[in-house]
């Protein structure tokens, strides 16, 4: 009994100090018998980009074009780019920073 007081205790100290500072908002999915993890990204139209991404794009991939862009509820951009007969996905927040997923 006593052991099972201090893991109980010992688990709850543990999770009590856990954040989830600017946490993306997630959703599982079943496909296939395996959960996978979906993002709630929204497609807008590239024209509603801020400035900031924009600019980003044509400092980093020059000869990019931006194909289709999305943005979920947290402010992060998803775009779709088109560099030299390939597609790249890349993923920026509001002030045109880019971030690793």
């Amino acid at each position: 009994m006593r052991n099972i007081f201090l893991t109980l205790a010992f688990l709850a100290l543990i999770l009590s100090n856990i954040s989830f500072y600017a946490a993306s908002p997630v959703h599982l999915t079943l496909q296939d018998g395996t959960f996978v993890l979906q993002e709630e990204f929204k497609e807008i139209k590239t024209a509603e980009l801020p400035l900031a991404i924009q600019e980003a794009v044509a400092v980093d991939f020059p000869n990019a074009t931006i194909l289709k862009a999305y943005v979920n509820e947290v402010k992060e951009y998803k775009l779709d780019l088109s560099m030299s007969g390939t597609t790249q996905t890349v993923y920026a927040d509001a002030t045109g920073k880019w971030i690793n997923k």
